[in-house]
């Protein structure tokens, strides 16, 4: 049985039409999925990473209130066909920015990052915002010398 951080971690709540922020274990099927696809079509995806800092080595935990403002300020960073979710339930928050072309390159992923960072940045409490770390990794990785 989950404990009551879990249960209010996955009670996030964003406005109508926003789509569902899924838990970590449906987050993950989705992500495998999209993996699957992308080998498939010899493509890219972005997977980005949002975590609160306690401090430099520790994270913290989201309350639910917490999670959904921050799902909610990430959703216009992100289009109707990426995905929202919990990596890890309650402590990273995650997005798949789905057909981002085969070439993403480094600048695309800093890009985002640097867009997601301004929209927390807006829309949260600078105490908060200042403690979120974001992280933006291309899957598959690129390995063969292109950035």
């Amino acid at each position: 049985m989950p404990n009551a951080t879990e249960q209010r971690s996955h009670n996030v709540a964003l406005p109508e039409g926003c789509g569902p922020v899924y838990n970590e274990e449906a987050f993950r099927y989705f992500l495998q999925v999209e993996r699957k696809r992308a080998s498939r079509s010899n493509s890219r995806f972005l997977l980005l990473l949002v975590d609160l800092k306690r401090d430099a080595q520790q994270s913290a935990d989201f309350d639910a209130p917490m999670g959904a403002r921050l799902f909610a300020s990430m959703l216009p960073c992100l289009r109707e066909t990426d995905f929202i979710g919990w990596y890890r339930q309650g402590r990273v928050a995650s997005a798949v920015l789905t057909q981002v072309g085969e070439t993403p390159g480094v600048e695309v992923s800093n890009l985002v990052a640097d867009r997601v960072r301004d929209a927390l940045a807006q829309s949260l409490s600078s105490n908060l915002a200042s403690r979120l770390q974001v992280r933006v990794y291309q899957v598959p990785a690129m390995t063969d010398g292109r950035s």
